[in-house]
C-alpha cells in the first residue's frame, strides 16, 4: 500500500499553478480551481437560500509551498524521532515494553465489539479521509454539521486541505512517514509475535500489511490533520487533538503497531503540522479554510460559534481530553535517563498556538509551551538544542489559562 499510496502523494504534490498544466492523475487537467472542482469525482456544493457561497481555492493554492520539504535536513522528519536508533541498540527493556504493551491492548480489545469496531474505522480511513470519521471530536450537534456541510461539499477549502486521505493538500510526501519507515526498517508486532496478537479483520482491505512499524503513518496523519484542524478551532482544541491520539491508540487496539510507533507518529505528525502552519502560503490557506468552517458551522447552528459549542455537547471534557492526550503522550514508559534539561521549544512550535492565544508574542507563546511540556527523559525525547517535540503537550497548552504578567512573563494556569 505504501507504493501506491506514495505514488499518489506525489501526484498531488506535483500539481502547478498553471491551470492548464497536465495533472499526473490519470491524465486529467488541473481545473481552473482547487477544492470541490479540484479534486477529481466531487459534486458541486449544494446551495441553501441564506447560507454562506462555498467558495474553492483557486489555482494559486495549488502549490507553491516552501513546507511542501520538511524544514528538517535532509527534507523529511526522520531527525524528529532519531533516538529510536539508541532504544533498539541500547534500551532492550523499553523495547521488551513495546510488544507488550501492545499484546496487553490488543488482547484486551477481544472484549470490545464497540472498540474493535472505532479502531477498524480508524483504519479505513487514512485512504477515504479522516474528516467525516473524526467529526465526533466537535460533539454530537457539532459534529454532525461538520459531516452534513461534507456530505454536501460544503467546505470545499477545509476538505481540500485536510480530507480527500493521501491526496490532503496540507499533507505530502515530507509528512507521508514513506521514508522514515524505510529508514527504520523495523517489523510490525503481528510478524514479530504473531501468535500472541488477534486480528480484527473486516471487509476486503488488508489492515495487517506487512510494511515497516516505526512510525505509524496513521498516527502521524491523524496527528498533522488535527493539529491544524485545531489551530482552525481552537476553542475544541484540546477535543480534537484528543480525538487524533484516540486514533493511535486504535492502532494498538488492531495489533498493527507499538507505543513507541504512535508517540512517533505524532511527533513527526506535528512537527508536519508546524511547518504547515509557518509556511505564510499555507497559513494563508489555513486561515481561509477556518474562516469558511467557522461561517458553516455557524449557519447550521443557527447561533455563534461559542453558542453553538456549548450547546452540542463535548466529545470529551476538557480535563478528559488533555489527561488523555497526555498519557499517550508516554504510553506508560517511564524515563530513561536522570539528566534531564529544561523543556526546550522546537521553533516552528510556538505559532502554534496562535490564533488560540492571539494576544501572546512569539516567546510569550513558546513559555506556555514550556509550562505545559511533559517532563524529560522519556523514550524518544529529544534533548537537543533544537527542542523535543516528545515533550510538547499542545492539548494541555490549548486548555491552559494564562495571564500575562507586569514583566511581560506568563502564568500558566493547567487544566
Amino acid at each position: 500500500m505504501w507504493a501506491a499510496s506514495l505514488a499518489a502523494i506525489a501526484a498531488s504534490t506535483a500539481l502547478t499553478t498553471n491551470p492548464a498544466a497536465a495533472s499526473p492523475l490519470d491524465g486529467l487537467q488541473v481545473p481552473q480551481v482547487a477544492g470541490a472542482q479540484g479534486v477529481p469525482g466531487y459534486p458541486q456544493p449544494v446551495q441553501h437560500p441564506g447560507a454562506p457561497v462555498p467558495t474553492p481555492f483557486g489555482p494559486e493554492f495549488l502549490g507553491g509551498y516552501i513546507s511542501d520539504i520538511s524544514s528538517y535536513p535532509p527534507g523529511s522528519y526522520q531527525a524528529v524521532v532519531q533516538g529510536f536508533d539508541d532504544l533498539r541498540a541500547n534500551h532492550p527493556e523499553v523495547m521488551a515494553q513495546n510488544l507488550e504493551t501492545t499484546v496487553r491492548i490488543n488482547n484486551a480489545a477481544a472484549s470490545d465489539p464497540q472498540l474493535i469496531d472505532r479502531a477498524q474505522r480508524d483504519a479505513a480511513a487514512d485512504q477515504a479521509g479522516i474528516l467525516t470519521e473524526f467529526a465526533d471530536a466537535l460533539g454530537p450537534e457539532l459534529g454532525q454539521h461538520f459531516r452534513d456541510a461534507l456530505a454536501e461539499n460544503r467546505l470545499p477549502k477545509t476538505n481540500f486541505l485536510l480530507g480527500n486521505g493521501y491526496l490532503a493538500r496540507a499533507g505530502g510526501i515530507a509528512s507521508s512517514s514513506y521514508f522514515e519507515k524505510q529508514n527504520f526498517g523495523y517489523d510490525r508486532p503481528f510478524v514479530v509475535a504473531p501468535d500472541r496478537i488477534q486480528r480484527y479483520q473486516k471487509g476486503s482491505r488488508d489492515f495487517y500489511e506487512t510494511s515497516p512499524s516505526f512510525p505509524s503513518g496513521h498516527t502521524n496523519q491523524a496527528a498533522w490533520v488535527t493539529t491544524l484542524w485545531a489551530i482552525m478551532l481552537p476553542e475544541l482544541g484540546p477535543q480534537i487533538l484528543d480525538r487524533g491520539a484516540e486514533a493511535g491508540y486504535d492502532r494498538l487496539v488492531m495489533g498493527v503497531h507499538y507505543p513507541l510507533d504512535v508517540i512517533g507518529g505524532r511527533m513527526t505528525g506535528t512537527a508536519a503540522a508546524a511547518d504547515r502552519w509557518n509556511d505564510l502560503h499555507m497559513r494563508d490557506a489555513i486561515t481561509q479554510a477556518s474562516a469558511e468552517l467557522r461561517a458553516e458551522l455557524e449557519w447550521r447552528a443557527g447561533k455563534p460559534l461559542d453558542q453553538a459549542i456549548a450547546a452540542s455537547g463535548a466529545y470529551h471534557s476538557t480535563p478528559d481530553a488533555v489527561a488523555e492526550y497526555t498519557h499517550r503522550m508516554t504510553y506508560d514508559f517511564g524515563p530513561i535517563t536522570k539528566q534531564v534539561n529544561a523543556p526546550i521549544v522546537p521553533k516552528a512550535a510556538p505559532d502554534l498556538l496562535l490564533t488560540k492565544f492571539p494576544q501572546l508574542n512569539y516567546e510569550q507563546r513558546a513559555s506556555v509551551l514550556r509550562q505545559t511540556a511533559i517532563p524529560g527523559g522519556y523514550p524518544l525525547d529529544d534533548m537537543s538544542a533544537a527542542g523535543s517535540w516528545q515533550r510538547m503537550n499542545l492539548a494541555a497548552a490549548f486548555a491552559a489559562k494564562v495571564s500575562v504578567n507586569g514583566d511581560g512573563s506568563v502564568s500558566v494556569q493547567k487544566v
